[in-house]
């Protein structure tokens, strides 16, 4: 009778302890670049029906946006990994680029789209990311003549030694979309890149034209399949991304 007792006293810790053993963490958001045309979109995607229990985005001004599961951290791009420590999360989303993007200069392009994203990254790694998720561009290649695309192959290749155990890199062609900050010459441009988009896409080039909802669809939705390892999404597979792992409204 004892040893009945003392076997099944055994059979409840073991079946405690299995409980505890696949307990999982809630799933954290850290976002860089939510004040942008992307990221922006990228953010009411993340505050929707997801798996992550809390989004914290940065931004150097407050975000017009409030939410239940939204934190909110007002901070400069030069001081993020101090200003990071103590911040846990589990995934990474870097939509940070230069004003202008490939029409900015190249001393901004280094400042924002390779220095501000390798600090972000290395302050996620250290805060527990293991997932990091960014935008770079199609036809990236850190030997490129051109200083956007340089640029943007120069950050891929530095953010793959950082400790990660998988890395999303996305690499859309001209992205789609206007902003109430945007001005009049802005407007017009993306209103005729929206006009001539169709005729783009159906070119199936990876430069074809996205629009920055369904690029931030593509962000969320590789995060949440959850591979393991580097993988590039350009042309075909990011516009699948979009649109087969974009969750339900």
């Amino acid at each position: 009778m004892v040893q009945q007792h003392l076997r099944c006293i055994i059979g409840v810790i073991v079946v405690v302890g299995a409980r505890e053993a696949v307990k999982v963490e809630p799933r954290v958001a850290l976002l860089a670049g939510a004040s942008g045309l992307t990221g922006s979109a990228l953010l009411r995607l993340l505050l929707g029906d997801t798996p992550f229990a809390r989004v914290i985005a940065l931004s150097r001004r407050p975000l017009p946006l409030e939410h239940a599961r939204l934190a909110n951290r007002i901070l400069r791009m030069e001081e993020v990994e101090p200003a990071l420590k103590g911040t846990r999360c589990s995934d990474a989303f870097c939509a940070l680029g230069a004003a202008g993007g490939p029409r900015a200069d190249a001393a901004q392009l280094t400042r924002v789209d390779l220095e501000f994203v390798l600090a972000f990254a290395r302050a996620a790694r250290a805060s527990g990311a293991s997932r990091f998720v960014v935008v770079s561009a199609a036809g990236a290649d850190r030997g490129a003549a051109d200083a956007f695309l340089r640029t943007k192959g120069e950050m891929e290749v530095a953010l793959r030694p950082l400790g990660f155990s998988a890395i999303d890199i996305l690499q859309p062609g001209v992205v789609v979309g206007t902003r109430a900050a945007d001005g009049t010459g802005e407007l017009l441009r993306q209103g005729l890149l929206t006009l001539a988009a169709p005729l783009l896409r159906r070119a199936k080039t990876p430069r074809s034209p996205i629009a920055a909802q369904d690029l931030a669809a593509a962000m969320l939705g590789v995060a949440v399949a959850a591979r393991p390892g580097v993988r590039v999404y350009t042309g075909e597979s990011l516009t699948r991304a979009g649109q087969a792992l974009r969750p339900a409204p």
